[in-house]
């Protein structure tokens, strides 16, 4: 694995991520990772983290079926520093969080971390897109996965519908029991019933609610009750029953990581089409949010911090001497817009539109939209890491 990195940052490579959340990373061990971060130093590579967890566990944690104390944001931000710490190396912790309405406020502690890290000399940084929903959050099935699978299926599209299976497992005590214990859990850590949102269901009055509306509809009391009525009069196939979106964060912690100097603005997304289907709106919207709502509109950062935190720093962080900075010398990465009208408008229900308020984006000198219109021009190149050059700032 370290000659891999080697090979990668000999061939152009910029740094190293890990997916430490997700398997296999989740399996990696601290030791492993510093082994392999060790290798982007002499290349002045960054390291950067999808953390162990973003809140108070991470998002393959059921309380039924796993040990209790598993890593918390805490604990996964911590690594991140001691990776940066033993290694040298500059280290991201990428989309930062305070996942789940028990741990709501935790941004504090996380950047009182980080904080006194950067006091102690080591290289960190993290990254956000400024939503209060993740992209995990908009496939939530508050139900856990082992309660809707058929064992006896050798793969997911083989196995009896969703419902079935969950009929079948409440008719045990003992694993309803569980079930009701998961569902409460995830419940909690989506944000709480009142921020789990209704976004495709065949009872359509229902869409746009939460399931809290929808429980106060029915006459329910029992959210658990509610989650579970909700597979088994829904789509029978669909995992949930229908698709919903948790609002997991509380807006003071997007606000408070977007005001650190050392949060650089990230979409975490990727190029998308209508024909996609639903998408997170980060995917169009994060840059113009980060400037209209948490500069303009609720001031937790100047509009000078707001767009340095999307050109210069990410720039900064990547090793990109000669980019996100109008300087001479510098590649001309240009964006011209209205500070008046610049604004996200991609919503949860209609995720594909472009931002307002952008008239002129050039890249490498040349412009890609013009007078607002996308010009589909193609004058990008593929960025690989070149020694040299100016010091990074940091």
């Amino acid at each position: 694995m370290q000659s891999l990195v080697r090979r990668a940052m000999d061939e152009g490579a910029v740094g190293m991520s890990a997916g430490l959340e997700y398997a296999p990373g989740r399996w990696s061990t601290t030791d492993e990772v510093a082994a392999l971060a060790e290798e982007l130093v002499p290349y002045d590579g960054v390291y950067i983290s999808h953390e162990r967890s973003e809140g108070a566990d991470p998002m393959w944690y059921w309380p039924s079926q796993d040990e209790p104390g598993p890593p918390t944001l805490q604990d996964a931000i911590m690594e991140t520093i001691e990776i940066g710490r033993r290694t040298g190396a500059r280290v991201v912790a990428s989309h930062i969080k305070a996942k789940g309405a028990h741990y709501w406020g935790s941004s504090g502690s996380a950047i009182q971390l980080i904080q006194r890290a950067r006091d102690e000399g080591v290289r960190v940084f993290a990254d956000q897109y400024p939503y209060a929903t993740s992209g995990s959050d908009g496939n939530t099935v508050l139900i856990p996965g082992w309660a809707l699978a058929d064992p006896r299926a050798s793969r997911r599209e083989d196995g009896r519908p969703a419902a079935e299976m969950l009929r079948e497992n409440l008719g045990d005590a003992a694993k309803e029991a569980m079930i009701r214990q998961d569902i409460a859990h995830e419940i909690r850590r989506r944000g709480g019933a009142d921020r789990v949102m209704i976004m495709d269901y065949p009872e359509e009055q229902y869409i746009g609610k939460t399931l809290q509306e929808v429980a106060e509809l029915r006459g329910q009391s029992d959210m658990v009750q509610m989650a579970i009525e909700l597979q088994l009069e829904g789509d029978p196939d669909r995992r949930g029953g229908g698709r919903m979106r948790g609002f997991s964060m509380s807006e003071t912690d997007v606000e408070a990581y977007a005001a650190q100097p050392w949060v650089a603005t990230a979409s975490d997304g990727r190029i998308a089409v209508a024909e996609d289907g639903p998408v997170h709106p980060r995917f169009y919207g994060t840059f113009p949010r980060k400037i209209r709502q948490y500069a303009l509109t609720v001031g937790a950062l100047s509009i000078e911090a707001a767009i340095r935190s999307q050109t210069s720093l990410p720039a900064r962080i990547m090793g990109l001497n000669d980019r996100g900075e109008i300087r001479e010398g510098y590649w001309a990465d240009l964006v011209v817009f209205d500070m008046e009208t610049i604004a996200d408008r991609a919503t949860f229900f209609d995720p594909h539109q472009h931002a307002a308020g952008i008239h002129q984006v050039l890249v490498n000198g040349e412009f890609v939209v013009e007078g607002g219109e996308i010009l589909y021009s193609l004058p990008g190149k593929i960025i690989t890491s070149r020694r040299g050059g100016a010091p990074i700032s940091e």
